[in-house]
């Protein structure tokens, strides 16, 4: 199956024959072509692919087969010792330091609506042929997280994929349909679904409108019921290239009436007075502004934290400081270029102060204790290394350990829990 061009296939009948299940698999993609040419390939589907065609994988073709590593994560062929953060040299997003709220549907069901969320149009758990993880097909309507407690300072992350293919007879993408979605306070279970008319105390509303070969993103604030602000469009050029299937890392700072927003590297807004002073947020709306049969968002990896990480002064006066913001390739030690932020506080606080420090790395309970203590192992090597060749450390003030799952901070049959877990520890020597 090309991996240029991906399917949404329906599985809902059983083989019959060789003759007649190759018929029914040749309609199924068929009629998936007819819906837009979507991301998705259950792998149900890919099942039948290969028992009608009498072919499998290859174990040893490291390129085409994906594994599952002992941090429940998909692996996608050999480990990379080279960093690649340095690309985001300008990104100076840095994740809160207490993980509030973590989603990444690995406890859902393929092909169903997410447990404890709500909607009023369609959405179903998902895999994406190349992808690690499960996703959030958003197809058409509003969706809601599970309402929570946000804090008066926050962070907020999560991964969009996007499937808006370009139409080369108009220039433009089709189906001209806006990305949004809504922080707000007043939040309760799926109210705001209930009616058009659900006034909002306080809101924080984005909207992103998709062109040929960018994006325009803005913002608008509601306080006590009244606007506080609407921003002017940014324009984010060279968006087209994320447009066929291409993943944004959304991530965003609250402090104060502050608000940043990065979409991978480039920084979309900063906004001084953007944030209501007496918000109360609590719940989360995604609007997917399409329709069935056509192109659909997903959203995976979600994350809110609390505060702001205090990396100097956790090393300096408690000699210790732990992080979930260094992140990595799935089931690999190469680290994610979103964890660029985090790790240049993390040098300028070696190098500031000229302490020496050992690196520890944990993560959560998937898979056996022998390959989560080598991932541990290897990822914390991984953070080393990065710390010397992109930051200049002297390598000999670092010394790296490894823990595998042995000593969990969170309830690791939670995803928030496992997120809290998936963490990288710095200690004062």
């Amino acid at each position: 199956m090309s991996k240029r061009l991906l399917f949404v296939i329906v599985f809902a009948l059983c083989l019959g024959t060789t003759a007649s299940s190759q018929g029914f698999l040749k309609k199924l993609k068929e009629k998936a072509a007819d819906k837009g040419s979507d991301l998705i390939v259950k792998k149900s589907a890919e099942k039948v692919e290969d028992a009608v065609d009498g072919e499998k994988k290859d174990k040893n073709d490291k390129k085409s087969e994906s594994k599952k590593d002992s941090d429940g994560e998909e692996q996608d062929g050999p480990t990379n010792t080279k960093t690649g953060i340095t690309t985001y040299s300008k990104f100076d997003f840095v994740p809160g330091e207490h993980i509030i709220y973590a989603e990444n549907f690995e406890q859902d069901v393929i092909g169903e609506f997410p447990l404890k969320w709500f909607t009023n149009g369609s959405a179903e758990v998902v895999t994406v042929e190349g992808l690690a993880g499960r996703w959030l097909k958003l197809v058409a309507g509003r969706t809601l997280t599970p309402t929570m407690k946000f804090p008066a300072n926050f962070t907020l992350e999560y991964d969009l994929l996007v499937n808006m293919p370009v139409d080369p007879k108009r220039n433009a993408i089709a189906p001209f349909k806006p990305w949004q979605f809504q922080i707000y306070d007043g939040g309760d279970k799926a109210l705001k679904l209930s009616y058009d008319g659900h006034k909002l105390n306080n809101m924080l509303s984005f909207k992103t409108n998709f062109e040929h070969k960018y994006a325009d993103i803005r913002l608008e604030a509601t306080e006590k019921k009244l606007s506080k602000l609407k921003t002017d469009r940014f324009r984010f050029e060279g968006f087209g290239d994320y447009y066929n299937g291409g993943v944004i890392h959304v991530a965003m700072t609250i402090q104060g009436e502050r608000l940043r927003m990065w979409y991978d590297a480039q920084k979309v807004l900063d906004v001084p007075i953007a944030v209501p002073l007496s918000h109360d947020f609590n719940q989360i709306q995604f609007e997917a502004m399409t329709r069935e049969g056509m192109p659909a968002y997903y959203i995976g990896n979600i994350k809110l934290s609390e505060g702001k990480a205090d990396t100097r002064s956790k090393l300096m006066d408690e000699g210790h400081f732990v992080t979930t913001g260094i992140q990595f390739d799935s089931g690999s030690d190469k680290i994610k270029p979103i964890s660029y932020g985090i790790l240049k506080e993390i040098a300028a606080a070696i190098k500031d102060n000229a302490i020496k420090v050992k690196i520890i790395g944990h993560t959560d309970n998937d898979g056996n204790a022998e390959s989560n203590l080598a991932l541990s192992k290897r990822r914390s090597e991984a953070v080393k290394n990065a710390l010397v060749a992109d930051f200049k450390i002297d390598a000999a003030s670092i010394e790296t350990d490894g823990k595998g799952a042995s000593q969990p901070v969170g309830d690791n049959k939670t995803s928030t829990g496992k997120a809290e877990n998936r963490r990288v520890e710095f200690v004062k020597l």
